[in-house]
C-alpha cells in the first residue's frame, strides 16, 4: 500500500512536468525534444506499475481473512425464501403443509405434490413471529444479509374474486408483514433485509401496478428493514423488487429496454435460463443490464467431467458482474437432478455453482432456496425427493449437514474467518437459558456432568431457547456447550436458581 502510494504522487509529479515542459516547450527547444519523451515513458511504466499493484492487493485481498461484519463483506447474499406455508394462506391437508412423500426419502410413486422432508422446526407456521425469527436469524447465521421473498404467484389481494385465492393472496401478504415487522423488532442479531419477488403474467401490466401498490404499501411501513441495492445509480436508495417474465417479454427488453417502469422501485427483471439473451464472453456468459439471473443449468465445457457449471453473470451499469447464482441442488431434466448429496471431484452440488464466484466479484449472489422440499412428478423441475429437491433449512432427515456446507462457501466467499463460537456465560430466567448470539450458535447440548456423557445435540431455538424444565439433575449445577458448524464452544457450568 505504502508503495502504491509513492507511485501516485510520482505519477501525479510527473505528469505536472509534463503539463510544465508543455507550456514551455518553445522556451526549452532541444530539452524539450529530450525531456518531454522521457517524462512521458516514465509516466507511462508508473502507470503501469500502479495498476499492477492495484491489481496484486485486490488479489491478496482475496486471501486475506477478517472477522464477521458488514463493512468486511465482499458482496450482498440474497436468500430465495417461499413464504406461503400456513393454514390460513392455502388449503394443504396437512395444516399448510403437504404429506410427507409415502416413499421418502425416494421418488414418489404417484402424482401431486409431498413434503420431501419436515423442518426441525416442525409443521410451522409463516404467519407466527416465531417462525420468522428463526428463520431470520438462520439464514443471517448463514451469512445472508437479504432474503427475497417469492412473491411469484400472488397477485393483488385488493382484486381477488375467488375465496380460495382471496385466502391465498392475503395469506402471502400477512405473512410477508409478519416477516418483515419480526426483521424490524430484532436487536439481538443483524436481521437480514427483505425484497419481494414479483411476477409479470403475460403482459397485464395492469394486474402488475395493482401488486406493486401492496408492495408499496408494506414499503411504507417497513423501510427499515426493506433492502436498498447499490448499483451505483440514482436509483440506489430506493426500495428494490425483482420481477419475473416471460421469455417473450425479456427478448423485447433486452432489444428495446424497459417496457415498463414504475419510478417508486429499483427494478430488475427476471427468469430463469436466460442464455438466449446473453452474451458468450469467453467461457462465461453475461445477461443484459436490468435482468437477473435465477436458475441455470448448463455445464462449463472445459470442466463438464469435474460437474462444474458454467458461469453466468447479470452485467451491471459499469457492465461488470452485478449479479451471479448458487443453487443448493440443480434440475437437469425430466426427473434428473444434481442432488443435493453429490460430491464430484471433492465439491458438493452448491460448491459447484460457485466456483467462478469469487473471480468475478459480483454485488450480489441469489442463494436457492432455503425453504422448498417438494416432491412433485407432474413438476419434476420443483424437486422429486429428499435430495432432489432444493431446501437449505435444517431438517429431521440430515440436520445442518448442506445448512453448514453452505455456511462455510458464503464464508469462503466474504473471506471471513470461521469463528468458533465462544461461551463464557448464560442467563437463566425459571426454566429457561438463554445464551449470547455471537457467532451464531446453531445448537447446544447440557448435562450434569462436566465431560457433557450421556447428552445429546439439539438445535437451539431463538423462541424458547434452552428449556430445562423436564430435565433431570440434582443440585443446582449444570453444564452446557453450544456448536455452530465450525467447532463447539468450551463447557461451562451454569448454576440454576432451585428456589
Amino acid at each position: 500500500m505504502g508503495l502504491s502510494i509513492a507511485l501516485y504522487i510520482f505519477a501525479f509529479s510527473l505528469l505536472a512536468m509534463i503539463v510544465v515542459l508543455l507550456a514551455k516547450r518553445k522556451e526549452l527547444g532541444k530539452v524539450f525534444k529530450i525531456l518531454a519523451p522521457v517524462c512521458i515513458v516514465v509516466f507511462i511504466i508508473t502507470a503501469a506499475g500502479i495498476v499492477y499493484l492495484q491489481t496484486t492487493d485486490d488479489t491478496e485481498n482475496d486471501y486475506v481473512l477478517s472477522h464477521r461484519t458488514e463493512e468486511t463483506r465482499k458482496m450482498d447474499m440474497i436468500m430465495w425464501y417461499d413464504i406461503d406455508i400456513s393454514p390460513l394462506s392455502n388449503d394443504r391437508p396437512e395444516r399448510g403443509w403437504w404429506f410427507l412423500n409415502p416413499q421418502h426419502p425416494d421418488m414418489p410413486k404417484l402424482n401431486g405434490c409431498f413434503r420431501t422432508t419436515t423442518p426441525l422446526l416442525g409443521l410451522y407456521d409463516q404467519r407466527k413471529p416465531e417462525t420468522a425469527r428463526q428463520h431470520l436469524y438462520w439464514i443471517s447465521a448463514l451469512g445472508c444479509n437479504v432474503i427475497a421473498a417469492d412473491w411469484t404467484n400472488y397477485t393483488s389481494y385488493r382484486t381477488a374474486q375467488d375465496a380460495g385465492w382471496l385466502k391465498y393472496t392475503k395469506g402471502v401478504y400477512d405473512n410477508t408483514e409478519v416477516l418483515l415487522d419480526t426483521a424490524q423488532k430484532c436487536d439481538d442479531f443483524d436481521a437480514p433485509k427483505v425484497y419481494l419477488v414479483l411476477r409479470l403474467f403475460g403482459e397485464d401490466y395492469d394486474k402488475l401496478r395493482d401488486v406493486l401498490d401492496d408492495v408499496y404499501a408494506l414499503y411504507s411501513k417497513y423501510k427499515e428493514v426493506w433492502y436498498t441495492f447499490n448499483d451505483g445509480t440514482q436509483n440506489a436508495q430506493k426500495p428494490f423488487i425483482q420481477i419475473f417474465a416471460d421469455h417473450s417479454v425479456l427478448s423485447k427488453f433486452s432489444e428495446e429496454g424497459p417496457l415498463f417502469t414504475d419510478k417508486r422501485f429499483n427494478i430488475r427483471w427476471s427468469n430463469g435460463y436466460l442464455g438466449s439473451i446473453g452474451t458468450v464472453e469467453g467461457d462465461k456468459v453475461a445477461i443484459p443490464y436490468g435482468t437477473w439471473l435465477f436458475v441455470e443449468n448448463e455445464m462449463d465445457e472445459a470442466n463438464a467431467d469435474k460437474g462444474l457449471y458454467r458461469a453466468y453473470y447479470a452485467k451491471g451499469p459499469d457492465k461488470k458482474p452485478e449479479q451471479m447464482i448458487a443453487w443448493a441442488s440443480v434440475h437437469k431434466s425430466g426427473t434428473e437432478w444434481d442432488p443435493l448429496n453429490k460430491v464430484i471431484d471433492g465439491k458438493t452440488t452448491f460448491e459447484r455453482t460457485i466456483w467462478k464466484v469469487k473471480e468475478l466479484k459480483p454485488k450480489a449472489l441469489l442463494v436457492n432456496r432455503f425453504n422448498y422440499a417438494i416432491a412433485w412428478l407432474d413438476e419434476p423441475q420443483e424437486g422429486v425427493s429428499l435430495y432432489e429437491s432444493t431446501h437449505i433449512e435444517p431438517n429431521e432427515d440430515f440436520g445442518f449437514l448442506i445448512f453448514d456446507n453452505i455456511r462455510e462457501n458464503l464464508y469462503d466467499l466474504n473471506n471471513w474467518e470461521k469463528t468458533v463460537v465462544q461461551l463464557k456465560d448464560a442467563e437463566v430466567v425459571g426454566n429457561m437459558v438463554k445464551v449470547p448470539l455471537d457467532d451464531y450458535p446453531t445448537k447446544y447440548r447440557i448435562s450434569t456432568n462436566s465431560d457433557m456423557s450421556q447428552s445429546e445435540w439439539a438445535y437451539l431455538n431463538i423462541n424458547s431457547w434452552i428449556d430445562i424444565s423436564d430435565f433431570d439433575f440434582e443440585g443446582n449445577i449444570l453444564y452446557l456447550q453450544l456448536g455452530n458448524g465450525f467447532g463447539e464452544s468450551e463447557v461451562i457450568e451454569v448454576k440454576i436458581n432451585n428456589e
